[in-house]
């Protein structure tokens, strides 16, 4: 009995907290006002389909002449057959040229030397950066000035030395 008193008060609350349905019978007695509507787009597109089709069969059905309109038309901007006689003669030429030279090209042997993309690093193998001096360029004259001037500026010092003068390493 306990559980059905307990039941009750938590399905009454849950009936308490649900939103009243409500019918919407009062907006069924009120009519709209009647609205001005177009034709729409859709109509329109059938009318100028239909047109255009109309003025199409007109265009291309054949009058008094074997020819139709259409025929006639195409021909009159269709080059002739003397310009695609050109247009081909001056193609087959060219294309026999090329085979030509196709020919000529593939009857040759290989060249036995090899195209360099950089002939510079063949003469020249290594880095470019960290290079020992000297090992690229003949540098002897340079290192013989810079012996004579070393030579000349020790020859100094020494003699100054020997006047009893104090010198200091760094002069």
């Amino acid at each position: 009995m306990i559980l059905a008193r307990r039941s009750a008060v938590s399905a009454r609350l849950l009936l308490r907290n649900q939103q009243p349905r409500r019918c919407g019978s009062h907006t069924a007695h009120h009519h709209a006002e009647p609205v001005n509507e177009s034709f729409g787009r859709s109509f329109y597109v059938a009318v100028g389909t239909f047109a255009s089709c109309f003025a199409l069969y007109h265009f291309t059905k054949s009058g008094k002449d074997t020819e139709l309109s259409i025929t006639r038309l195409i021909q009159k901007w269709t080059p002739s057959e003397k310009v695609f006689e050109e247009r081909n003669a001056l193609h087959t030429a060219a294309a026999e040229r090329a085979a030509q030279d196709r020919h000529l090209f593939l009857s040759q042997r290989p060249s036995e030397a090899y195209e360099l993309k950089s002939p510079e690093s063949s003469f020249h193998p290594g880095h470019p950066y960290n290079v020992i001096a000297g090992s690229k360029a003949d540098l002897s004259e340079v290192i013989a000035h810079y012996e004579a001037k070393n030579r000349k500026i020790e020859e100094a010092r020494v003699a100054r030395m020997q006047d009893g003068k104090v010198v200091s390493i760094y002069d």
